[in-house]
């Protein structure tokens, strides 16, 4: 998801309903891998070094300098993601993002059923060490998401402060979207009532993988995109943190019967992420 600095200052109502009906599904647990898992992210930004810095500083995730100017990001000791510099990237991009990991049992598959979508592909299948093989393209809206099919050392899912808990789509189509989605990854779609409104899931074997959120149509600031939550231990320090470090708190902490609460953040760069509050009925650890 983008969202453009001189737009912000009217973002913080709109997504108040979407932050609170993530919150139930946001959880450092790990679930077994489904196809629409989502298993990590890449930052994808003009400035690798002083991103690294930036979330290392937030998060106490590890970096590891990788061959073409970028990072390999690690949390506990595992591969998570990465950070690779805008001009790495091999089509035009104007704006510092991240690039969302969502789980396919067979890349080439997908991939195929991604062009009759017509989608847009953006790279082509190719394959990461022994970390699996990946592809990229955007959905009918325009949303980038890396598709992956894990390998022998898939991307982790951690637990505790600065691990990766729920991945979200903002959209202007949730119908196409979630048709979209069910092509190319093999997901179902649901919704689930919280707070009297619905909320939009993709979802395998039974369980909820990721969440959909249609744009207000007054947020013109929002174009479709996707954006990770990373659990915290204390939001409040996290937040201090990122004001500190020259991030910005686009929607601050926003209070939740699921006993946490949830921020949106964004980087030096301009790229955006939810942050999430481990509850106290959980283990910060």
């Amino acid at each position: 998801m983008t969202l453009k600095a001189n737009k912000q200052r009217h973002a913080g109502c709109a997504v108040l309903g979407a932050l609170c009906a993530a919150l139930v599904f946001a959880s450092p647990a790990v679930a077994q891998q489904a196809p629409g898992t989502f298993l990590g992210a890449v930052l994808i930004t003009d400035d690798a070094t002083a991103a690294s810095e930036f979330y290392s500083a937030i998060f106490g995730w590890d970096m590891e300098r990788s061959k073409d100017g970028g990072f390999v990001v690690r949390h506990r000791g595992r591969m998570i993601g990465g950070i690779s510099p805008l001009q790495n990237a091999r089509r035009e991009i104007e704006e510092s993002f991240w690039l969302v990991g969502l789980m396919v049992e067979d890349v080439d598959q997908a991939l195929n059923a991604a062009r009759k979508a017509k989608a847009t592909i953006h790279e082509e299948v190719e394959r990461v060490s022994d970390y699996g093989r990946f592809a990229v393209v955007a959905d009918r809206q325009e949303a980038p998401v890396l598709l992956v099919e894990p390998g022998i050392k898939p991307l982790a899912r951690t637990e505790g402060h600065g691990s990766w808990v729920w991945a979200e789509l903002w959209t202007d189509d949730i119908p196409d979207a979630a048709d979209f989605y069910a092509d190319v990854l093999g997901v179902g779609h649901d919704t689930v009532d919280r707070a009297g409104e619905a909320y939009h899931v993709l979802t395998s074997a039974g369980e909820p993988r990721c969440g959909i959120v249609e744009i207000p149509e007054e947020l013109e600031n929002v174009e479709p995109g996707w954006a990770p939550y990373v659990a915290v231990s204390d939001l409040g320090a996290s937040l201090n943190r990122v004001k500190e470090l020259g991030g910005r708190v686009i929607f601050g902490e926003t209070e939740h019967p699921a006993e946490g609460s949830v921020a949106l953040i964004g980087d030096p760069s301009g790229a955006v992420l939810f942050i999430y509050q481990i509850g106290s009925h959980e283990e910060a650890k």
